[in-house]
């Protein structure tokens, strides 16, 4: 078979929205993960939808799966998520550099034994690439040298240079792209799914305290997922990691706006504990040159669309604490 995508991690969060985004156009794909768990692709996509998919099951640090996949699904484009999150690769360093290194390597050796003309890998690299904001003087470019502060950032950092490699030395064209606090339905685990879950309790009733304060980037998540298809097929030439910036604000200021869209969450949602160790204070300029317009939902619009969101699956009996 030939798919248009190939798409790992496909049942997580980044994977789910972009799977919505190419049902809607028709595009065709295969989805790849560990095991079979479809929880965050049924708060993101309807039955029908669901039903639709073309999913496959292995582990990504097993390069023979990986090999095999690529082979027979034949994809002109690869669009590389499956991954640990910092808390995992805090725990546990060593299983965290086998999904997110050893994966990525695979991914990337299967696309080098399968690539064709206009073949591109489009990965999750992360802005946990870059140490705090107290590291930078002034807006952080593209190319900045980095020196992260978490193990799961350190791993991210090797996987964009790992790319480049392929490129100079396979001619394996990709971009990572660098997201920081990505909010939107389906989010369930990693620190910054914190104000996500800061929605889901408001929409339930809950009390909620995320956990950790300060300034932030916050992305909606269908810009990203339009971003990801975006620089697949926008791409050719070269290794890319591009800084994938969103609205700067603080914590707080992202649970005002929640309250002021749910008053009865009023006084029940918090935020306390160090900032992320993540810088905030991007520049978008090595996207804006790929994409020429970068999908960027105003917060407020995408804190609303995301309450619908949860109020939607909450009618549907979808919606646990």
């Amino acid at each position: 078979m030939a798919a248009e995508y190939l798409i790992t991690g496909g049942q997580g969060f980044f994977g789910a929205w972009i799977a919505r985004r190419l049902l809607e156009e028709g595009a065709s794909f295969v989805l790849s993960d560990l095991q079979p768990d479809d929880s965050i692709l049924r708060q993101v996509l309807d039955p029908a939808a669901l039903g639709s998919l073309d999913l496959r099951f292995g582990d990504v640090g097993d390069g023979a799966f990986v090999r095999g996949l690529v082979e027979e699904v034949c994809p002109e484009k690869i669009i590389h998520l499956a991954g640990l999150q910092v808390p995992t690769c805090r725990d546990d360093p060593v299983l965290g550099a086998r999904v997110n290194v050893t994966g990525t390597l695979n991914v990337f050796e299967a696309a080098r034994r399968q690539a064709g003309e206009g073949s591109c890998v489009a990965y999750a690299s992360s802005a946990a690439v870059a140490g705090p904001q107290e590291d930078y003087d002034g807006k952080i470019g593209d190319s900045v040298t980095h020196a992260p502060r978490t193990h799961y950032g350190v791993v991210k950092l090797c996987n964009e240079g790992n790319a480049r490699l392929y490129w100079q030395e396979h001619g394996i064209a990709s971009v990572g792209l660098r997201p920081l606090t990505v909010y939107g339905v389906g989010r369930e685990v990693g620190i910054t799914s914190g104000p996500t879950k800061a929605i889901r309790a408001a929409v339930l009733g809950e009390e909620f305290i995320v956990p950790f304060t300060g300034v932030t980037g916050f992305n909606y998540i269908q810009d990203i997922a339009d971003d990801f298809i975006g620089v697949s097929r926008n791409h050719s030439e070269g290794a890319l990691a591009l800084n994938n910036p969103g609205e700067n604000h603080d914590v707080r200021e992202f649970l005002d706006i929640i309250e002021d869209e749910v008053p009865a969450a009023a006084g029940r949602l918090g935020c306390d504990g160090e900032p992320v160790p993540v810088a905030w204070d991007f520049r978008e300029d090595g996207l804006e040159r790929l994409l020429g317009e970068v999908p960027h939902t105003p917060i407020e619009e995408g804190i609303r669309a995301t309450i619908r969101g949860f109020e939607e699956l909450r009618e549907r009996g979808l919606l646990g604490p």
